[in-house]
């Protein structure tokens, strides 16, 4: 009944106002007005922004909010409505997507704040670029905004997995190219799976390397359904991370969040990896050896950033 209020609360205010608002704008525009059916406390916005993330996550297209961009929320009624300013409509018309097109909305961020040379230690450093961007369909990007992608290598001991890009996949650029990074879009679900950062990183990077390190269905290793015995939990990827840097990438024109998981402490020997449509001829080769393979170019730069930190 409790999380009942803050969903009424919140489809009434942005009824009322028409465009996309902010969990804090919920609440500040409702304050104003005395129409907080409640008293405030502290930790108020938060909870409204997670009951809204919960009923999207558990009804999807059925639930009465959608996700404009991180932490942005709008009404499912009038989010096709002509004549709103503030917003862009987002629902397509139906038709039958042929693959590789993502099946769900990802986070693409202003091409203006990211220019071509971007290169960046540490995820935090775009974690303010991340909140100015908007979710849309992979085949409906504008032209002044770039797509968010994660690029994960796994590592056990000093071997890492390397692999060639199968034609199943949705970055075709890369088809028959090695590569040592599982790349994924981040998209509309990946806050609603479990967050660390409030940008969802954590958990598309998740969502990449489960497919490959444990048996069982895409769809359900994807959303972190993981059974007792596999191994690699999904909450375990955020303490496994290392090696976290940012760049645009030109082979993807995205940009690129790429991170290392360091699979020593949870594998007593070689990790058995799962044959994807997408990763062929997988196999383990040694730091030193990754110099001599033809990689592509962001799997190439993050070698040389691999060896730095090595020698």
């Amino acid at each position: 009944m409790e999380g009942s209020r803050y969903l009424d609360l919140a489809e009434r205010i942005i009824s009322v106002r028409g465009v996309p608002l902010t969990g804090t704008q919920i609440i500040d525009f409702a304050e104003e007005y005395n129409a907080l059916p409640f008293d405030s406390y502290n930790t108020i916005v938060k909870t409204l922004q997670a009951r809204i993330a919960e009923d999207i996550a558990k009804h999807r297209n059925k639930s009465r909010f959608v996700r404009m961009g991180i932490g942005v929320y709008f009404l499912r009624r009038l989010a096709g409505e002509d004549g709103r300013i503030g917003f862009k409509p987002w629902l397509k018309p139906y038709y039958a997507r042929k693959k590789p097109e993502h099946p769900h909305r990802i986070l693409t961020v202003p091409r203006e704040l990211v220019s071509n040379q971007y290169e960046s230690s540490g995820w935090p450093s775009v974690y303010e670029v991340l909140k100015k961007g908007k979710y849309d369909y992979q085949s409906e990007i504008e032209s002044d905004y770039l797509p968010v992608v994660t690029g994960v290598t796994l590592r056990w001991r000093s071997q890492y997995l390397l692999f060639r890009v199968g034609v199943h996949t949705h970055f075709r650029s890369l088809i028959g190219c090695h590569s040592i990074l599982l790349r994924k879009y981040v998209d509309e679900f990946d806050l609603d799976l479990f967050e660390t950062d409030g940008t969802g990183v954590t958990s598309s990077t998740a969502r990449a390397a489960l497919p490959v390190l444990a048996p069982g269905r895409r769809s359900r290793l994807e959303n972190g359904r993981l059974r007792e015995s596999e191994r690699v939990r999904f909450y375990q990827v955020a303490d496994l991370l290392k090696n976290k840097m940012v760049r645009f990438s030109h082979d993807t024109g995205s940009l690129t969040l790429i991170s290392t998981i360091d699979l020593n402490t949870v594998y007593a020997q070689l990790p058995k990896t799962q044959r994807r449509l997408e990763n062929n001829n997988a196999n383990w080769i040694a730091v030193q050896k990754l110099a001599s393979v033809e990689l592509e170019a962001d799997s190439s730069w993050n070698v040389k950033r691999i060896t730095e930190v090595v020698s």
